[in-house]
């Protein structure tokens, strides 16, 4: 029996796109490097520089830096790239950077603390600096509340206020049949 060629190219280590994941026995399990964390790159071409993390992919075990581990990727001419390479910031591993302890400016290994949130009243974790003892707060990142426009599918803020339904005295909002399904959701109707 022979099977066509472009059947195979599907199944072809060669052509298809390979799965980046790491596997489950080498992935980091409690990461303590975020988003919007000022790091120090400590091995690599850019050992000893600082930045902002702009993303972490906890999938291969990396974190992606505004401004470091630059590399030339190639793209298809046009006006925007005329000479048809770009400089894209590429992943470093986490191991190669270190979180910067915020009192001494310097690169530090952070643990992970357990307190009693004041304001929750539950206990929570935080990170805390292994040279200095100081808590490291995570940053939230916002930036993205800055640029958000509202698009033709958003509904208008008039329209959510607005009330569109009233209740009467004595009638249910749903059928019967529907209220005793809401009432009592785990037993099975068939």
């Amino acid at each position: 029996m022979h099977i066509h060629r472009s059947f195979l190219k599907q199944f072809s280590s060669r052509i298809a796109p390979k799965n980046k994941t790491l596997p489950k026995k080498l992935l980091v399990k409690n990461w303590k490097i975020v988003r919007g964390d000022e790091v120090m790159v400590i091995s690599g071409k850019d050992k000893g520089k600082t930045g902002q993390v702009t993303e972490v992919s906890r999938k291969t075990n990396g974190v992606y830096v505004r401004g470091l581990n630059l590399a030339f990727k190639n793209v298809p001419k046009d006006e925007e790239t005329p000479t048809g390479k770009i400089q894209k910031e590429m992943q470093i591993h986490v191991s190669n950077v270190a979180l910067i302890d915020p009192s001494t400016n310097r690169p530090t290994k952070v643990r992970l603390e357990r307190y009693l949130n004041s304001t929750t009243g539950k206990p929570a974790k935080r990170r805390v600096s292994m040279s200095t003892g100081t808590a490291i707060p995570k940053k939230l990142d916002l930036a993205y509340q800055k640029v958000w426009k509202d698009g033709i599918f958003d509904t208008v803020s008039e329209h959510v206020s607005k009330v569109t339904f009233d209740t009467l005295p004595g009638v249910p909002p749903f059928p019967e049949d529907v209220m005793r399904e809401i009432q009592n959701r785990y037993k099975k109707h068939y």
